[in-house]
C-alpha cells in the first residue's frame, strides 16, 4: 500500500479522483513535482489534517497551492529582501536550480518542503523541515510518509501524533 493509500485509510478518508492539469502547473514552476504529490492532491484535494497540518494541494484543474505558494514567495522576497535569510543555506527554488519548494505548513508554523536539487528527479527530492526558525532538517522520506508519520507514529521526532486525533477536513468544510 502507497503511503497516499495508508494516510486515507488512518483518516477514514474516501479517496477523491481530481482532475488536475499537472503539465500546465509543472510549466508554470518549471520542474515536474513527485508522483507521491501528484497522488495526494487527487486523493485528497484541498484540506488540512486534524486541524493542524495543511498540504499546498488542488481542488482540481489547474490551480495548485505548490505554485501559489512558491510564487507568493518570490513576490514577498522582492518586497522584502530580507526574507531571503529563511530559505538558507539552500536558497528559493528557481526554475532549473537548486533550492527551497513549500509544501505545507503545520498549525505550529513548522514549513514543510522539498529540496529541489539540479540532476534529482522529483521522486528522490528530500523532505526538508523547520520550526520556529531553526536550521532545516532533512528527511528521506516522500511528502505522504511525512505527513503519515507526523500524524501516527508516535516515535517520528516531527510528529504529533497521540496529541491529536487523526482526520481529515476538506477546504470549505
Amino acid at each position: 500500500m502507497e503511503w497516499v493509500e495508508r494516510l486515507a485509510a488512518a483518516v477514514d478518508w474516501e479517496p477523491y479522483d481530481l482532475d488536475i492539469e499537472w503539465e500546465r502547473a509543472e510549466s508554470r514552476l518549471g520542474t515536474s513535482l513527485p508522483s507521491d504529490f501528484k497522488r495526494f492532491c487527487e486523493v485528497f484535494g484541498r484540506g488540512h489534517f486534524s486541524d493542524y497540518l495543511t498540504v499546498y494541494s488542488s481542488a482540481g484543474g489547474g490551480a495548485v497551492g505548490v505554485v501559489e505558494s512558491l510564487e507568493g514567495d518570490w513576490r514577498t522576497i522582492e518586497q522584502h529582501p530580507v526574507v531571503t535569510n529563511n530559505y538558507k543555506p539552500y536558497g528559493l527554488y528557481r526554475p532549473g536550480g537548486t533550492g527551497i519548494l513549500s509544501w505545507g505548513v503545520t498549525a505550529t508554523a513548522c514549513d514543510l518542503a522539498w529540496l529541489v536539487e539540479d540532476g534529482v528527479a522529483p521522486d528522490d527530492w528530500q523532505v526538508l523541515a523547520r520550526c520556529d526558525a531553526s536550521d532545516w532538517k532533512r528527511h528521506d522520506l516522500t511528502m505522504s510518509e511525512f505527513a503519515y508519520r507526523t500524524l501516527l507514529d508516535e516515535s517520528f521526532d516531527s510528529g504529533v501524533a497521540g496529541l491529536v486525533e487523526p482526520s481529515y477536513l476538506p477546504e470549505g468544510e
